[in-house]
């Protein structure tokens, strides 16, 4: 049993793939497994994959029987035949550095109660491949409750950031592949195992996080499209916590109602006006809906009430200008 099962789903990633597999074969520990999942890629890059099956037995490819167009069949596919103790989901153009695997195992080992072991990561661009930004998980140093009220609406950390125990992806928590389709189904996986699930943070950055591609799906800001995610993926976490929990937290409220200010200022600025208005109207439910179950409402949360959504986000955009603060697109 290899200590570390890595995934990749491959889909038309030829340019990339054999630099990601390649940032496996350099890993510091040597106790792990690769399986390619095939997802019907049409440029050659599973004969690329196919190659370094001949050059070391630890690489696998296997070809998924069900084309859903997105990750989460893939992954499902390919964790039906790991055996290792902890799995990585790693995407076939995204990188590790040398030492990830060695640094996310050590702290494993300090902390056996961790499910979930999670770091940092480095974003890039093929333009500048060089120049990267570093990013946090959500929740590091703050309240474990503010990471299981967040995931409800956001995707906490980019997928191969972390390590997941084996032994917690049990069928009712796999990747859902009715999302497959849509931007934004890890919104759905994470919230999942992260409300059920002990997590712990490391100190690695080693993640290497390439954007700016012709295949990224997360690069896309098309409103319609990151709505239509979003919103299935929001919907999916609702029904599973009022199936397991009930009522919703006022930090799960507040969480969804950024959110979808957020997709409303991307219809906004994309002139999507039916996106807009969509948005602007679950935003305005997630307000509401806030101050149902809240004693102690913030500051922030009574303004926005007062002044309106619409008004609270262009204020938000100044404040962040004018203090030089990163705004998301």
């Amino acid at each position: 049993m290899p200590d570390v099962s890595i995934i990749i789903p491959l889909y038309n990633k030829a340019l990339y793939i054999s630099e990601t597999i390649s940032s496996i074969l350099a890993q510091t520990i040597t106790d792990w497994e690769l399986w390619v999942v095939d997802n019907g890629s049409t440029d050659g890059g599973e004969a690329i994959a196919q190659d370094y099956t001949q050059v070391d037995p630890r690489v696998h490819l296997i070809n998924c029987p069900i084309r859903t167009g997105g990750p989460g069949a893939p992954r499902n596919f390919g964790l039906e035949h790991t055996s290792g103790k902890w799995i990585l989901f790693l995407d076939g153009d995204d990188l590790l550095e040398p030492n990830y695997l060695e640094q996310q195992l050590a702290v494993a080992q300090q902390n056996p109660q961790a499910d979930i072991i999670v770091g940092a990561w480095q974003e890039f661009t093929d333009s500048n491949p060089n120049h990267r930004v570093l990013k946090y998980p959500l929740g590091l140093g703050k309240s474990l409750q503010l990471l299981k009220d967040n995931a409800i609406a956001f995707a906490p950390w980019a997928v191969h950031a972390a390590l997941i125990k084996r032994a917690v992806l049990s069928s009712d928590r796999r990747w859902p592949e009715e999302l497959d389709r849509y931007l934004g189904e890890d919104i759905a996986f994470w919230f999942r195992l992260i409300s059920q699930c002990q997590v712990i943070y490391s100190q690695s950055n080693g993640a290497l996080y390439r954007t700016q591609t012709d295949q990224c799906r997360t690069q896309n800001q098309d409103p319609e499209k990151w709505f239509a995610g979003v919103h299935n993926a929001i919907k999916l976490n609702q029904q599973y916590w009022q199936r397991t929990k009930g009522e919703f937290t006022c930090g799960q409220c507040e969480a969804l109602m950024r959110v979808y200010s957020e997709l409303y200022l991307l219809a906004k600025q994309n002139q999507s006006s039916s996106i807009e208005l969509k948005s602007l109207s679950l935003a305005q439910h997630w307000l509401e809906h806030y101050f149902i179950v809240t004693r102690k409402p913030t500051f922030s949360m009574l303004l926005r009430r007062l002044i309106g959504i619409p008004l609270g986000i262009n204020i938000s955009l100044v404040f962040k200008r004018k203090h030089n603060i990163p705004i998301k697109k």
